[in-house]
């Protein structure tokens, strides 16, 4: 399955939004996340795995979250590979971390395997995360700092607002072997 990174939550893509796509694959109890990301200036200023990689520049998320469960996972990659993976056990945990309340390193968890790498037209990204059951609730999210200081943020799941933790718009998938 692949899936293009749209900017859905507004009736014309911005200025200066650049393609990309993602495609997930399921076997043998994994998925697989590659995502291709056309930009034509790729920066990132992570040093470390399990930094706050949205704010630092150019990044890659991945939300997975089992049909029916509240509990989700988010992962992150920057091109420089540094990632980040977070455990939420429920919607309203975001929003602690959000308005202060709780702080993000409380939910940090153990990292994926993971690969970023420079392209000829811009960076690729890819994660292997293992997963139980055969119903996922899917999104991927893009940060795009290649315009300058503010990012163009797009993603594969149709969004109704400008928010990649909105669990009711994520793409619900069953996942087959291949």
């Amino acid at each position: 399955m692949i899936y293009p990174f749209t900017q859905s939550w507004l009736p014309e893509p911005e200025i200066g939004f650049h393609a990309g796509s993602v495609e997930i694959v399921w076997n043998d109890g994994v998925l697989l996340f590659q995502a291709e990301l056309q930009q034509p200036l790729v920066s990132t200023r992570a040093t470390a795995h399990q930094q706050r990689l949205w704010e630092l520049g150019d990044v890659v998320e991945f939300f997975v979250q089992k049909t029916g469960d509240s509990g989700y996972h988010e992962y992150q990659i920057a091109p420089n590979g540094m990632m980040l993976a977070l455990h939420y056990p429920d919607s309203k945990s975001v929003v602690s971390v959000r308005n202060g309340e709780r702080r993000m390193e409380e939910y940090l968890s153990p990292l994926p395997i993971g690969n970023a790498a420079l392209t000829h037209s811009g960076w690729s990204a890819s994660l292997i995360i293992p997963v139980a059951g055969h119903r996922m609730r899917l999104n991927c999210g893009r940060y795009d700092y290649s315009m300058g200081p503010s990012a163009i943020i797009s993603s594969t799941s149709h969004l109704t607002q400008r928010d990649f933790h909105r669990q009711q718009d994520w793409r619900e998938i069953v996942l087959v072997e291949e």
